[in-house]
């Protein structure tokens, strides 16, 4: 039995338009084309399908159950060149999912120089969809703000996170050492969009602020600089973008101000990951060392490394 999915594209489409004219026209095929591959069909199936009179062909009952069958092999086959191709794409797909934009930004990086024969994705979104995509293998990894124990999905911590305040010199509060969450809640403040869970964390923490979310990146560094409103920074964001212009940056005291980051992937891939792994987390391991000896010689603030992922202002 010889049968081609043309002639099962072609069988579905005279019962779609019910006349080889009409299934002719739309497959931009001649009539006698269409009709000799009706009956190649046929020939292949061993079976006749359909009852023809000199001027008429209409399907029998055996051709009305081939339909029934070709549109279900076709459908297969549809989806089995959609796996596939997802397959390999994800063969040569890093992708990351994150629930924030600066730990999004930093492992990207440092998945671009390890994966080098590979395309890197990533995105932020909601927890809840980071571990679907994760078991899924919609994501390669997934970055949490907590860690986990569970028996398909292992972490490791790799990127920690401040926040701080900005504030325009004359702020009320500008010559203060620290600030809570709460001494800022009221009024209005300039607030990033999609920054992940950090934006649920100042709605929770400040629900008498009204937040004025922007889009664009530049004009919201464009409002800071020219604006008198309060906004957030952090110490990743300083370290790439530098201290905004007239402002005065403030710690944050509270605990919700603060993240660490931690790396979830499946466990059937910690084999394949093994490499990546290790990397960030001894990148990770080693910069906490080098702030516990700092602070514990009490040394001044001192540029000594770049971190991505460490304040490093010593009193």
């Amino acid at each position: 039995m010889n049968i081609e999915l043309e002639q099962l594209e072609h069988l579905v489409a005279f019962d779609k338009y019910k006349t080889l004219s009409n299934a002719a026209k739309q497959l931009h095929l001649s009539q006698p084309i269409l009709s000799r591959s009706m009956q190649k069909l046929e020939e292949g199936l061993e079976v006749t399908l359909f009852d023809r009179t000199k001027n008429k062909i209409t399907f029998n009952k055996t051709g009305l159950l081939a339909v029934e069958y070709a549109k279900r092999i076709l459908d297969d086959s549809n989806n089995m060149k959609m796996q596939l191709k997802e397959f390999d794409r994800k063969q040569h797909t890093f992708s990351i999912g994150s629930c924030a934009p600066a730990p999004n930004t930093f492992l990207s990086q440092k998945a671009a120089r390890l994966y080098t024969d590979k395309t890197i994705s990533n995105e932020i979104r909601d927890m809840d969809i980071l571990l679907n995509g994760l078991k899924d293998h919609t994501y390669t990894v997934i970055i949490m703000p907590y860690d986990i124990d569970n028996d398909e999905i292992g972490s490791i911590p790799f990127f920690d996170e401040k926040l701080f305040f900005s504030l325009p010199p004359d702020h009320p509060l500008a010559n203060k050492k620290s600030i809570a969450l709460k001494e800022m809640d009221g009024g209005k403040m300039l607030l990033m969009s999609n920054i992940g869970f950090w934006n649920k964390m100042h709605k929770e923490t400040m629900p008498h602020t009204k937040f004025l979310v922007q889009q664009d990146r530049g004009v919201f560094y464009d409002l800071i600089e020219l604006s008198s409103l309060p906004s957030f920074t952090s110490d990743f964001t300083m370290k790439y973008d530098g201290i905004p212009k007239n402002r005065v940056i403030i710690p944050i005291q509270d605990q919700a101000a603060r993240a660490t980051f931690y790396c979830w992937y499946l466990k059937e891939n910690e084999k394949l990951l093994s490499s990546f792994l290790y990397t960030i987390n001894a990148w990770f391991i080693y910069t906490d060392k080098i702030i516990n000896m700092f602070k514990a010689i009490k040394m001044k603030w001192i540029p000594l490394f770049k971190y991505p992922n460490k304040e490093i202002h010593f009193l």
